[in-house]
This record gives C-alpha cells, sequence and structure tokens, in this order.
C-alpha cells in the first residue's frame, strides 16, 4: 500500500508534473503513470530498502510481537494497472513472513484495500472522485467515497446509504481475503 505522506520520496517523481494524466496520489495511479515495467523496478527497490532483516531484527530487540503489513486486494490478483507493476509482492511477504517468524515476530496481513476503494482516499489504494481546478490543483478530501461494495448516496450528509450493490467486488473481496487463510 503506497501512501505519499508515508513514504513521499516514491512520489516525487510527479513534483513538476501536472494534471490527472501525469500525476500519482495512490497505488493504482502510481502503477497507473508508471507504466508496469517501470513502476514495479521502483517498486521491487522501494521494498529491498523498506523491509529489511536489520529492521526485523531491530523490531524484535525492542520486544515487538506483531507487526500488521497493509496490502491490496492486487497484491493476491492483480488486475488493471497493477499487473506487472506489483510483480514480486508476494514473495516480499512471504520473505517478510518467515523473516519474522525466525525472529519470533507475528505478522496480521490486513487486506486494506478493495477493487473501486473502499473509502476513496489514497489509503485504499485508489483515491475516488478527486476533482482537478485546474493544471495544478485538485479537491478531494471533502468529497471522496469508495465504491467498492455500492454506490453510495450521502443523503446530504443525513446518514448514508447503498443505492445498489456491487455482488462482483464483494465475490472478489471475499475471495481474495480466503486465499490468504
Amino acid at each position: 500500500m503506497l501512501e505519499p505522506w508515508i513514504t513521499p520520496s516514491l512520489f516525487y517523481r510527479f513534483l513538476d508534473q501536472t494534471g490527472p494524466d501525469n500525476v500519482a496520489m495512490d497505488t493504482y495511479t502510481f502503477c497507473d503513470v508508471l507504466g508496469a515495467e517501470t513502476g514495479n523496478e521502483v517498486l521491487r527497490d522501494h521494498w529491498d530498502t523498506w523491509v529489511t532483516e536489520d529492521l526485523i531484527a531491530d523490531l524484535a530487540a525492542r520486544e515487538v510481537e506483531v507487526v500488521r503489513v497493509p496490502i491490496g486486494d492486487w497484491t493476491l490478483r492483480p488486475y488493471g494497472p497493477y499487473v506487472g507493476c506489483t510483480d514480486g509482492a508476494i514473495d516480499k511477504i512471504t520473505w517478510l513472513m518467515d523473516t519474522c517468524a525466525t525472529y519470533g515476530i507475528k505478522v496480521l496481513l490486513d487486506v486494506h484495500a478493495m477493487r473501486d476503494s473502499q473509502n476513496g482516499y489514497d489509503n485504499s489504494g485508489l483515491s475516488q472522485y478527486t476533482e482537478w481546478t485546474d493544471e495544478n490543483n485538485f479537491i478531494h478530501w471533502s468529497h471522496a467515497f469508495g465504491d467498492w461494495m455500492g454506490t453510495w448516496n450521502d443523503n446530504n450528509g443525513n446518514g448514508g446509504y447503498y443505492e445498489n450493490y456491487n455482488l462482483d467486488n464483494i465475490n472478489w473481496a471475499i475471495t481474495n481475503v480466503a486465499l490468504i487463510m
């Protein structure tokens, strides 16, 4: 899961870009803008330098018992721009789990993001309903909604409801969560 505020260095390459076709602000657009080959190269380097055996050994020395690893549903079954871009993620997660086990640390795998975004923010893999006000500015936080479960109607802030349900996405989510169980 990429979030620009956690790893801004991954997103610096977009600073001189403008407009929605050239800027990434989440994992989906990161892979979409960079493409599978370049995106995967950057991600593999990030994975290899972000979590190392030295880091895990240090966590164990500090008596950390559990680490949480947020993953997107595309990790298990890539789709869209994630295809090719996130190759190797499962291998890195397996390495992480094995290395943590060596140091006596448990791992909580958190399927943190679902197809079509569960909340509309970058931490869901896809920032939904980003509105570009000009080439350099956008509005996002005030009106982000996730569509993974269906079409949400916020009822003008008076307690929202789903107008319909996306059974394909719900079944996709159940299948992906079952893959890690």
